[in-house]
């Protein structure tokens, strides 16, 4: 998924892992509580790094899901129908938006009641090999949430690292992301094993395929800053990956395009510059049939999603998501 301005300085100090992984949030521990599922057949639709200005032509493509700040007049200034995911998080060990716990219960009761917020950004790439503490960090806001805003959803994106240790009954998550970029620089194809290799890793771990939210690769590194180890898949390449993933996880709760907006060291192009123009491949009109096809019903004025009881069901190199520009 995308990874945030900030975020992208924490990581490089790290000098985290390879770059191309994106993080999945998981459900909390099954044994101790139900996980919340949506009880709509449509999913959500999300595509990071998006300005604001670009929303309503993203809108158009059948994106619905869109990740803000925790901010009132960004969600009320949604598309019609659009709902908001709020990143609030950290990527890899770099310290979160909200560092008080304190001050993140305040945040997430000030939007408990607002039926456009679907959930909440927490993590981006945790490494828990190199994060002390990390897990027990998303545990303890994953929690937040579902003391505090119940009917709304726990999210962290997660990459290749060891995700054992972030399991569901570790982490309290309720969805997870998963990143297998397939689409690579040293070669013509695209690895589409590679997605069953990250889900069939989440599943060891324990993650239920019903918590997975897939990531799409609709970035490649051509004309960016740093490395250049990806490349935009063509047409017919973004409706293999699309099959892939409707094969392994045919009904997620949301899906995810990265990237929309370019991104200096990550992701240049990105979706909002393959429309068809100036021998750029045409991925907007292969996303909008995606999405226009799995699209959820709007939720009606004044409901928020109802969690139901459900049990846990048994997976990339790229950077992750978050909301506004880079």
């Amino acid at each position: 998924m995308k990874t945030r301005l900030a975020a992208v300085a924490a990581a490089a100090a790290l000098g985290g892992a390879a770059l191309g992984y994106l993080i999945a949030p998981s459900p909390g521990d099954a044994s101790a509580r139900p996980v919340a599922h949506e009880t709509a057949s449509g999913t959500l639709h999300l595509a990071l790094n998006m300005p604001a200005g670009d929303r309503a032509k993203a809108a158009s493509l059948g994106y619905d899901l869109f990740d803000v700040d925790p901010d009132a007049d960004e969600i009320a200034s949604l598309p019609q129908g659009g709902r908001a995911l709020l990143w609030v998080g950290n990527t890899t060990c770099g310290g979160f938006q909200q560092e008080s716990a304190s001050a993140f219960v305040d945040t997430v009761k000030r939007f408990a009641g607002n039926d456009r917020v679907y959930g909440w950004y927490l993590s981006d790439e945790p490494n828990p090999d190199e994060c002390p503490g990390i897990v027990d960090e998303i545990r303890r806001r994953a929690d937040i949430v579902h003391r505090y805003a119940p009917g709304q959803k726990a999210f962290a994106s997660l990459t290749d690292w060891p995700m054992r240790p972030l399991k569901p009954s570790a982490t309290h998550l309720d969805l997870i992301g998963l990143d297998p970029y397939p689409c690579r620089t040293d070669g013509k194809g695209c690895d589409l094993d590679a997605i069953d290799t990250m889900v069939g890793q989440a599943a060891r771990a324990g993650f239920p395929r019903g918590m997975i939210v897939p990531v799409f690769q609709t970035f490649g590194q051509s004309c960016n800053d740093g490395e250049r180890n990806w490349r935009l898949p063509d047409e017919a390449q973004l409706r293999s990956i699309l099959r892939r993933w409707d094969r392994l996880v045919p009904r997620p709760a949301f899906d995810i395009s990265y990237s929309w907006g370019r991104q200096d060291a990550w992701a240049c192009p990105a979706l909002a510059d393959a429309t068809g123009r100036g021998g750029a491949p045409d991925l907007q009109s292969v996303m909008k049939r995606h999405n226009l096809r799995r699209t959820r019903p709007a939720l009606p004025p004044g409901r928020t999603p109802t969690p139901t009881a459900s049990t846990k069901p048994p997976a990339s190199p790229g950077p992750c998501p978050g909301p506004a520009s880079p």
